[in-house]
């Protein structure tokens, strides 16, 4: 099953993001109850590695962490794109990211072995924006002060299930992160 590990933000911050979101010029906009920001995903976990996952991550002791916004920015690859709210790297994020890759590797669910960039994305596309759609795309991406701030106090584990309309994620478990 397609599933993966997630911070959620909060309603006050999803709604801020949605705003954000409103104002870019290109692409499909990710549903505002779909905002988090992933930890790890898997795009085909076997059910008993995903129950070994669960019994895992009941034991995880990590503390709540500062989760503050830089600005928007993009992915590409090929013709396909994203555009998201980057998300300020920090040790404490650093180390909750590789304990939570250490715990999924120890469940039998395999990850790829690429750099950890803190994101939530905000619109997903099919095509390279170009013209003057790329102009405003360009002059809508950067360092932005009116980005919110919050403290992440969990960590929800999520089905996901495509549809026509997108993604529906499903919580299926949620972590405390203490303090």
């Amino acid at each position: 099953m397609r599933a993966f590990l997630a911070i959620d933000m909060p309603h006050d911050i999803a709604d801020a993001l949605a705003r954000v979101q409103a104002g870019l010029p290109f692409g499909r906009p990710v549903a505002e109850d779909n905002l988090h920001l992933t930890l790890a995903f898997f795009a085909d976990a076997p059910e008993a590695a995903l129950a070994d996952l669960d019994d895992l991550m009941g034991g995880l002791r990590a503390a709540a962490l500062d989760i503050r916004f830089t600005g928007i920015d993009s992915f590409t690859e090929g013709q396909h794109g994203l555009i998201f709210a980057a998300v300020a790297r920090s040790a404490a994020l650093q180390a909750l990211h590789d304990r939570i890759a250490s715990l999924c590797r120890q469940a039998g669910l395999d990850l790829p072995r690429r750099r950890f960039r803190p994101h939530v994305t905000l619109t997903r596309t099919n095509r390279r924006p170009d013209g003057a759609a790329r102009d405003r795309l360009a002059a809508s991406l950067g360092a932005r002060s009116d980005m919110p701030e919050f403290v992440a106090r969990a960590i929800t584990l999520y089905r996901s299930t495509l549809g026509p309309r997108g993604a529906i994620h499903d919580p299926l478990a949620s972590y405390p992160l203490l303090g």
